[in-house]
């Protein structure tokens, strides 16, 4: 697991693909306390860029969406919105990716669970994004078979 900053290194291979490129530009030796104004004029891009990332930068800058909305770091009602990202996109790389996710969901978790767990504090509306905790569930699920 990475702790550190993703180098030139860890991003190898991103000059071959147009989305990892410019997440490359946004996210490029940056920590994850640097991404909060990004994730604060654009979470839903910022989040899509996640999905094209070379591994390491990705098992690495996940955190910086997690810790965006758990340092309460979003505009006045935009928690739904990064919430709902967040979960697609740990779900998308659970069915499709789950290599690049699995080494990181342990520490995840906990953030994804209190999420669930708060969904009055973030002001999610279940008719727009569904229920926070299914969708935990669906996560967990997932997570579990994949791990035997």
């Amino acid at each position: 697991m990475h702790n550190h900053i993703p180098t030139e290194q860890d991003w190898e291979g991103y000059q071959d693909d147009i989305d990892a490129r410019y997440a490359y530009e946004y996210f490029f030796g940056k920590t994850i306390y640097e991404l909060t104004e990004e994730f604060r004029q654009s979470v839903i891009e910022r989040a899509d860029e996640l999905r094209f990332m070379p591994v390491r930068p990705f098992r690495y800058y996940i955190f910086a969406l997690s810790h965006f909305i758990m340092e309460d770091n979003y505009l006045e009602g935009e928690a739904d919105m990064a919430i709902d990202c967040l979960f697609t996109l740990v779900l998308e790389k659970l069915n499709e990716y789950p290599e690049n996710i699995l080494p990181v969901m342990e520490r995840l978790l906990p953030s994804l669970q209190f999420m669930a767990d708060n969904v009055e504090r973030y002001n999610i509306s279940e008719e727009i994004y569904g229920s926070v905790p299914n969708r935990l569930q669906t996560i967990l699920q997932r997570y579990r078979m994949l791990q035997h």
